[in-house]
């Protein structure tokens, strides 16, 4: 469990306040009141579209903006007030009596209001020396006075303070490249430990149940392969290989039929890139400390060219270029250009990433027979389709990225 959602679900309350409530049943009442607002983290945070025949999910708008509000020192807009405003007056005004009392509860039996009770209770007071029992004892009587004339648009402003746990459930590569198996499961932790239950007992994501089957594949673990020696052009090397049902071994990336190679470069292209560019994006943030809006991408093919979009919009624009051509005409680039202004100037530097599918000639090891192999590289990388890249090529695709990069950055405004 994550001690800082445990933590903040411990109450201020201690038998000193005389608030007929126990630790313990405050704990219970407090993880009771974020249960309570399972259905509306729903609803603020996912949207469901359809996705090539394939519901999938993605952050609505409002998460968007939340994250936004609360990730960086900015007030929440007009647009966003209205926009919360009209989610959150209807599940206020649905609430039972129970329920609401609940959630004044959870809200007024924090630490942070107990204390700033006993701190005004403390400046009322004339004694040079206050009993610290006499303190809560004060402080509790005015807690019982609040949850008295806790109305419901306070109970609304509680709910809308909560609603800052979105920069704890989503990142901002979420923002930027979308929601993957990867996001999912991540999300989904990250929400149980804000209810504090045990992962897997209640999502926030919740799969449909006519796609599980689709998303337990995506989530599922690349199985076990077989090896075998090939002659490449660098000389001996091992490929992966799948076992045929007749005991023949055919080498992953050995894709002959056109509409498994489209396939297998689709998925490639999903997985793969995004998962390269949610990590350099993090690495661009984190060394120049930017901003999101301040790292520009351009996608473009032989064919077209999309300017200054997100990259997981970049991604969808390949798949439909190898939709459209085919994967052995595909030939892609990405432009990752950085603008920000700083010391009076615009600075703006970046570099170019190749994304190519291309082939590769293969014999067995006794150079009796020879087969093609079709190809994902990136930077200086490559990797058979229907495999995945290491965690060290990953690693070595974003460095060599990072690189040129930051020699761009060396040329124009380094010291």
């Amino acid at each position: 469990m994550n001690d800082f959602h445990r933590n903040r679900l411990r109450s201020g309350i201690q038998e000193s306040h005389r608030i007929a409530v126990q630790p313990d049943w405050a704990f219970a009442l407090r993880k009771q009141a974020r249960l309570l607002l399972l259905p509306l983290w729903r609803k603020v945070v996912i949207q469901w579209t359809m996705e090539r025949g394939i519901q999938k999910p993605q952050l609505t708008e409002l998460a968007e903006e939340l994250f936004r509000v609360h990730s960086y020192p900015r007030g929440i807009s007009a647009e966003v007030h209205f926009e919360l405003n009209e989610v959150l007056s209807p599940f206020v005004g649905e609430l039972s009596i129970s329920d609401k009392s609940i959630l004044k509860f959870y809200f007024l039996s924090d630490d942070e209001n107990l204390e700033r009770l006993s701190n005004e209770a403390l400046e009322e007071m004339t004694e040079d020396e206050v009993l610290v029992t006499k303190l809560d004892r004060i402080s509790g009587k005015s807690f019982l006075e609040q949850f008295k004339h806790y109305a419901d648009n306070n109970l609304t402003q509680g709910i809308l303070d909560e609603l800052r746990e979105t920069e704890n459930l989503i990142s901002s590569s979420d923002l930027e490249l979308g929601l993957d198996a990867e996001a999912i499961t991540r999300i989904n932790e990250a929400f149980s430990d804000y209810l504090d239950l045990p992962n897997g007992d209640i999502s926030l994501i919740q799969i449909p149940l006519e796609e599980w089957k689709y998303w337990e594949n995506a989530t599922a673990e690349m199985p076990e392969t077989v090896g075998k020696r090939v002659q490449t052009s660098d000389g001996l090397d091992w490929a992966e290989c799948c076992l045929l049902p007749n005991g023949e071994l055919k080498a992953k990336g050995d894709l002959e039929d056109p509409e498994e190679r489209d396939a297998a470069a689709i998925l490639a292209i999903r997985e793969e890139i995004t998962l390269i560019l949610r990590e350099l994006h993090s690495k661009l943030r984190e060394t120049y400390q930017l901003l999101d809006n301040q790292i520009h991408y351009t996608f473009f093919t032989q064919r077209k060219t999309l300017e200054n979009i997100l990259p997981r919009e970049g991604v969808e624009f390949f798949i439909d270029q190898v939709e459209g051509h085919g994967s052995d005409d595909f030939v892609g680039h990405i432009n990752l250009d950085i603008r920000r202004y700083q010391k009076k100037e615009l600075q703006e530097w970046g570099t170019q990433i190749s994304v190519d599918l291309d082939d590769r000639y293969r014999q067995t090891e006794d150079e009796t027979d020879e087969f093609k192999v079709w190809v994902l590289s990136i930077a200086e990388e490559e990797i058979p389709l229907e495999t995945k890249f290491t965690a060290d090529q990953q690693e070595s695709i974003v460095n060599s990225i990072l690189a040129e990069i930051d020699r761009s950055y060396q040329l124009d405004y380094g010291n």
